[in-house]
């Protein structure tokens, strides 16, 4: 499962890259020692899914790495009384997976349980995963943001709206979430006349610092991918059991007038997921992940430390259903005469194997699974 999202991002995610930032309103403001930080999501989709446990930056000393716990026990709970353990990665530490034949299971409640390896002992609230209505519309309308002159990528753009009838029960909570996959016209930029290692896989630069800036193609089929930068959150408190119509979830930018893909996923999420998310939307700036935000942030409001209750913890178990659709936005349909796509040009020249190279020179860059990137066909991918 790709969405995990990792924090603080949070996030937030969750969620990477940590400032300063002003305090919610509910706690002081603390920069100066380590926290325990839990990232764990749990959906109906395929997984495996993963538990990151870490302790955050201590800014006391001046530390920037985060420290992953590892051999902890973690194990999910159900309320039909299921037990399902958790196993710690091979390659990732502090990350735990649950079995690969595991998925959630809508209308099951699931508690999360941690036991550190010096004995502390952690556990989240009972959540229960919701059914996600069905996505009935996504509509597409291109409009023009007259606070920016012609030129500016924001001016124009595609607004996406999505139709769905919320259910009769009261108390349901949304999140939209959306990504955009395009084809990758490189695997790999150097810059300053730095030439791609191989071995290392990286940019290794020269003894002497040039203007050469060299792309170098994929070897295998690669696409890029964007996510979004805000979170999208909905309650149903003043619209339970109506169809809800005309939600934005999208600007699609007017860079091109090729289709552009977006696949949405519209969650049902928990009370305390929402009531996390709403304290962080004045902090949150998406970095990969939803957890990625700096650790003077909210702190979790359903993972509690059970050996002591006093002890303050960030992050969240999060815990919703799905449903998703895969849309092309026609970036030519409803453009007046008068609006032109914002291009942009990659600079520098694709990188070739020299005249009388050795035969193990190499032009293409492997596709390597990130945030940011993937090798493997996005769903309702068409060529």
């Amino acid at each position: 499962m790709k969405n995990i999202y990792r924090l603080f991002y949070v996030a937030i995610l969750l969620l990477i890259q940590y400032a300063c930032i002003n305090p919610v309103e509910d706690f002081t403001q603390v920069a100066y020692k380590r926290f325990l930080t839990v990232e764990a999501v749990l959906t109906n989709q395929v997984g495996p899914y993963k538990v990151k446990i870490y302790q955050s930056a201590d800014k006391i000393s001046g530390a920037s790495a985060y420290v992953p716990e590892i051999l902890a026990k973690v194990y999910l709970t159900t309320a039909t009384g299921n037990t399902i353990q958790l196993s710690e990665s091979a390659t990732a530490a502090g990350t735990y997976l649950t079995p690969d034949a595991f998925v959630g299971v809508v209308g099951e409640t699931y508690t999360l349980h941690i036991v550190l390896s010096n004995g502390k002992e952690y556990e989240s609230l009972p959540e229960k995963m919701k059914k996600a209505p069905a996505i009935d519309n996504l509509i597409t309308q291109f409009e023009v943001n007259d606070a920016y002159y012609k030129g500016d990528v924001r001016r124009a753009g595609f607004n996406v709206y999505i139709d769905f009838q919320d259910d009769a029960q009261a108390g349901d909570y949304y999140q939209w979430y959306w990504r955009h996959y395009e084809k990758a016209p490189y695997c790999a930029t150097c810059y300053n006349g730095a030439k791609y290692n191989f071995t290392k896989n990286y940019c290794e630069p020269p003894k002497n610092a040039t203007e050469d800036i060299w792309n170098y193609l994929c070897s295998s089929p690669c696409w890029n991918v964007t996510l979004p930068s805000e979170l999208n959150l909905f309650s149903d408190a003043l619209m339970n059991g109506k169809r809800i119509t005309g939600r934005q979830i999208v600007r699609v930018p007017f860079t091109d007038y090729s289709p552009y893909y977006v696949l949405v996923e519209q969650r049902a999420i928990t009370e305390d997921a929402y009531n996390y998310y709403q304290s962080l939307v004045a902090q949150v700036q998406n970095t990969g992940t939803l957890f990625d935000v700096p650790a003077e942030t909210r702190f979790s409001l359903n993972i509690k430390c059970k050996t002591d209750p006093s002890e303050k913890i960030l992050g969240l178990f999060d815990v919703y259903s799905l449903s998703k659709k895969v849309i092309y936005v026609d970036r030519m349909k409803g453009v007046p005469s008068t609006e032109a796509p914002v291009t942009s040009i990659i600079p520098g020249q694709v990188y070739t194997c020299p005249v009388g190279s050795p035969p193990t020179c190499q032009e293409k860059v492997p596709c390597f699974e990130g945030i940011n990137r993937t090798p493997f066909k996005p769903e309702g991918w068409v060529d």
